[in-house]
Formats: structure tokens, C-alpha cells, sequence
């Protein structure tokens, strides 16, 4: 008898239907679990929007939580074709008159003319300095031009010097400059060993000689100088047309010779913004907590626990070092019926020019501030044995144990998928050997003679 390869073929029953519907019922404890897993990964993704929330809550108190914070200063040059200032957060307003008298310039000298760049000038050792420090290269008889500004530009020991050629009407020159302004990065060139046979004459390598007190035969194109820059009536001498420690907070950029002034005030706007920011990070936070109130976190206790924080810190009322206020509403900053943090920007302007003190106290104050106070909660909601992160441990331990209790049941599932299987296929090969029978037997009936058939 030819053996049975699919189940049902041999009997006539829809086997693999009866084993998949079975089977179908076997999974569905499976199904329940993937149902918790998707719930449990569903929450840790929302703790980890909840965390996103927090941090951007949490930087938004950096920006108030120190009394520097709020030392932002604005400087405006009268005439920024002479001079251009940056002002940090160690300015103080006020206004300054500035005169420069001299900006600082860097050496540039060429030596030439020569035929070409291809020229050979001639051998020995070429010293070049700037300011105190100095290096030296290496002139072989046939070096050009080009290789002698090549080997200038190229030295590890290069100390602030830059070669160029100009290829002018009358010839080729080699051009130097000091990378840096100042008279301490006065240029000087000498040669030693010129194969010439004389270090000092206008010949062979010594014509590249730059020694401004003693031989010379460059062409000066600018000479190293000094800014010089009178503030308030001070002179500031600066090797740099950048001066940064003349006045604390403040770096001034002359651009040309000239009289202007510089008005240093306080940037209320960049403040305002910081509060600003401070109310979008706050009223951000509460529409996430909402959000997941309404969704996955909904019944949290975690979410509870951070509001009633947040509500405690807005209404302790207690006294606050430095502040005449004690309550955000006081300058310009309250919540709504609806929860929203709101800025009255007229108020909050009006108590920066009439008590700034109490202001940047109110938020900033150690330990007592508002930003300081919401700040201390924010680390630790976010602090790795923090709330968060305890309830994320919680779930993903839960989460752990699903997918393990997952895999115990596919493994038993196809245990029983086999045993049905089996069942199954061993009841199909029954009924289809009890068919065959039976048909052997009605074709056995059907060849006797009909005598015999009546007989029996």
C-alpha cells in the first residue's frame, strides 16, 4: 500500500485544516503574551518621551538657575566702520569713548627682482625669525625660487612665516609675512655659508638679507606695528587689533583710525527669551503628561507623583534670599485654569528695569530660586536611581520575563503541533486502510457469481 505524504490524502478529510485550527487555539496564551509585550514596550517608550520632556524642562532651568545667567549684556559701537566690540557676561552697562590711533599691521618684505621663479639664487643656509623665535632652512646651489618659498612653507619648524612669488613687470619676487600683527613678530632674515663665499653682500643667497638695524636688501611692503587704542582717555597698546583685557567683559576690534563710542546695555530681550523658553519647556512638559495620562501611563502613579512635585514647588510661597517676590506671579509669570504657564511680557519688563536683584533671585536664589528648585526635581526624576528609571527597570524586567515565558511556549507549542500531527496522521492512515479494505471487499462481493451471492 503507497504511503500517505500529505495528511487528509488518504482518508478525505481536510486534516491540515482540523491541525491548523487546533494549533490556532494552542496560541492563543502566546498571543495574550505579545499582547503584554506590546503594552510593557509601549510604556517604556513613553517613559522614554515622558525623560524627553524632563531634559528639555531641565535645560530650560540652566538658562535661569545662576545669577550669571542673567548678566547678558548687549554692546553697540557708534561707528563699527572703526571699531566692532563683543560684550560677555562679565561686562557692566555703561558707555566708553574709543579713539584708535594706530591699528596693529604685520611685516611683509619682498627681495627682487629675479628672472623667474625658476632663478636659482644661490646656496647656504637661510635663518628667518619672528619675533624671538626662529628656524632655518637648507639652500642647495640649484634651488629655485619656488623651492626656496616651498621649503619656507613646508618646515616643521616654520614659527609664523609665509612665502609667496609675485610675478611682477620687471621680474619675480620672493615675498614674506609674519602670520601674526605686531611689533612682536617683527620679521628678520640673515644667510650663513652663502657659496658665494660672503654672508653680506647683494649676492648669490645673501640678497634674501632682512636685518632691519644692519643689512637689508628687501623692499618693505608694510612694517610690523602696534594697535593703539585710547578708552576713556587710557591708551591700550595690543599687538592685535583684537583687544580682550582692557576692560572686563568686553573685546574690542579696531577696523580703522577714528573716534567713536561703545554703549554697553543690559539685554533685556535675551532675558525675556530665557523665561520665554523656561514657559514653553514647562507647559511642553504638562502636555506630555496629559498626553500619556490619556494613553499608556494612564493611572500611573509616576505622573501623579511629578505633578504634586512641580505644584508644591510653584506654591511654597516661603521667602526667597535677595527677592521681594515669592511667587512666579509677581514678575510677570503665572498658571492658567487650563494649567498653561503664561508670560506677561510688560510685567516681566517693567520688574527687570524697576528690581532687577529681586527678579534674577527669584529664579536663582541657591537652593530657594525657582529654577533651582525645579531643577533639583528634574535630576532627580532623571537620576539613574531615580522615578523614571526605577519604573523602567520594573518594565523591562516584566518585559524579560514575557519574552522568556514566549519562547517556553512556541518551544511546547511545537511539541504539540507534532503530537497532533501525529495523531492526526496516524488516524488519516487508519481510516484510509479501512477504506481500502472495504473497498476490496465490495470488489470481491461484486466478482462472485449471483447464485453464490443469493445463496449466501
Amino acid at each position: 500500500m503507497a504511503s500517505i505524504t500529505s495528511a487528509g490524502i488518504g482518508s478525505g478529510l481536510d486534516v491540515e485544516s482540523i491541525i491548523s485550527q487546533l494549533v490556532a487555539l494552542e496560541r492563543r496564551p502566546i498571543q495574550r503574551l505579545q499582547s503584554e509585550q506590546s503594552q510593557v514596550s509601549a510604556q517604556i517608550s513613553a517613559y522614554g518621551n515622558l525623560k524627553s520632556k524632563i531634559s528639555e524642562f531641565q535645560s530650560a532651568m540652566a538658562g535661569l538657575g545662576s545669577a550669571s545667567s542673567f548678566q547678558v549684556f548687549q554692546g553697540q559701537s557708534s561707528d563699527e566702520d572703526i571699531f566692532t566690540a563683543n560684550v560677555d557676561s562679565n561686562a557692566l552697562a555703561g558707555s566708553y569713548a574709543v579713539d584708535v590711533q594706530a591699528l596693529a599691521e604685520r611685516d611683509k618684505i619682498a627681495f627682487g627682482p629675479f628672472a623667474d621663479s625658476s632663478t636659482a639664487p644661490g646656496s647656504g643656509t637661510l635663518n628667518l625669525s619672528v619675533g624671538a623665535d626662529s628656524f632655518s632652512i637648507a639652500v642647495g646651489a640649484g634651488d629655485s625660487l619656488a623651492d626656496i618659498r616651498n621649503a619656507i612653507n613646508e618646515s616643521a619648524d616654520n614659527t609664523g612665516v609665509t612665502a609667496t612669488i609675485v610675478n611682477s613687470d620687471d621680474g619675480a619676487r620672493l615675498v614674506l609675512s609674519s602670520d601674526e600683527t605686531g611689533t612682536d613678530n617683527a620679521l628678520q632674515v640673515s644667510v650663513t655659508g652663502d657659496g658665494d663665499g660672503n654672508d653680506g653682500d647683494n649676492a648669490g643667497l645673501s640678497a634674501l638679507t632682512y636685518v632691519p638695524s644692519g643689512t637689508n636688501y628687501a623692499t618693505s611692503i608694510s612694517s610690523a606695528s602696534d594697535a593703539v587704542v585710547e578708552i576713556d582717555g587710557f591708551t591700550v597698546t595690543s599687538s592685535s587689533n583684537t583687544i580682550t583685557d582692557a576692560v572686563d567683559g568686553i573685546s574690542f576690534t579696531a577696523e580703522s583710525i577714528g573716534t567713536a563710542s561703545l554703549n554697553v546695555t543690559r539685554d533685556d530681550e535675551a532675558i525675556l527669551e530665557a523665561v520665554t523658553q523656561f514657559a514653553d519647556a514647562y507647559n511642553a512638559l504638562r502636555t506630555e503628561i496629559d498626553n500619556q495620562r490619556k494613553g499608556q501611563l494612564e493611572a500611573d502613579s509616576t505622573l501623579l507623583s511629578i505633578e504634586q512635585s512641580i505644584f508644591n514647588a510653584f506654591n511654597v510661597g516661603s521667602d526667597i534670599t535677595g527677592s521681594e517676590f515669592s511667587y512666579l506671579i509677581e514678575a510677570g509669570i503665572s498658571v492658567n485654569e487650563e494649567g498653561v504657564m503664561e508670560v506677561d511680557t510688560d510685567t516681566v519688563s517693567d520688574t527687570l528695569n524697576s528690581d532687577f536683584n529681586s527678579f534674577v533671585n527669584l529664579f536663582a536664589a541657591e537652593g530657594e530660586g525657582y529654577a533651582n528648585r525645579l531643577a533639583s526635581l528634574a535630576d532627580s526624576w532623571l537620576a539613574n536611581d531615580g522615578l523614571i528609571e526605577a519604573r523602567e527597570d520594573g518594565l523591562n524586567t516584566q518585559l524579560d520575563r514575557l519574552e522568556d515565558d514566549e519562547f517556553r511556549m512556541e518551544a511546547r507549542l511545537e511539541i504539540v503541533e507534532q503530537r497532533i500531527r501525529a495523531q492526526y496522521t496516524a488516524l488519516d492512515t487508519l481510516v484510509s486502510e479501512l477504506s481500502n479494505s472495504g473497498n476490496f471487499l465490495l470488489q470481491q462481493l461484486a466478482t462472485m457469481p449471483a447464485a453464490n451471492r443469493q445463496n449466501g
